[in-house]
């Protein structure tokens, strides 16, 4: 089984990148000829992704179902502590399955990993 750690950085609507990283966590999961062990930490701005009650109404994608279903599936999903707290984001503000994390955490999960994409 392949040990994939997904970390990103980017905001949640302003670009693209978190909605690309969490496109290719699923795709990752819906593989079929080889097991996955994914793993997602975010960091700096990529938290705000992770808030609950999220309306999208003129985009196509909504981040917080795309999480729910990472959720589902069993991917943990841990927030950078430090950057949770400098931007006011707390444990009760998080959509279901995901948490904050430590630095430790995300060296354990790199130190663990095959491979880490940063995006």
């Amino acid at each position: 089984m392949q040990k994939i750690l997904i970390v990103a950085h980017a905001s949640p609507y302003g670009t693209e990148k978190l909605f690309n990283s969490l496109r290719i966590a699923l795709a990752l999961k819906d593989q079929t000829d080889q097991a996955v062990d994914l793993k997602i930490f975010l960091m700096s701005d990529a938290v705000f992704g992770a808030l609950k009650h999220q309306t999208t109404p003129d985009l196509s994608y909504n981040l917080q179902q795309m999480f729910e279903i990472l959720s589902a599936q069993q991917v943990p999903v841990l927030l950078c502590k430090t950057c949770a707290q400098a931007r006011g984001v707390s444990t009760a503000m998080l959509i279901e399955g995901t948490q904050i994390g430590t630095l430790q955490d995300l060296t354990r999960w790199t130190l663990d990993a095959d491979k880490v994409m940063h995006i």
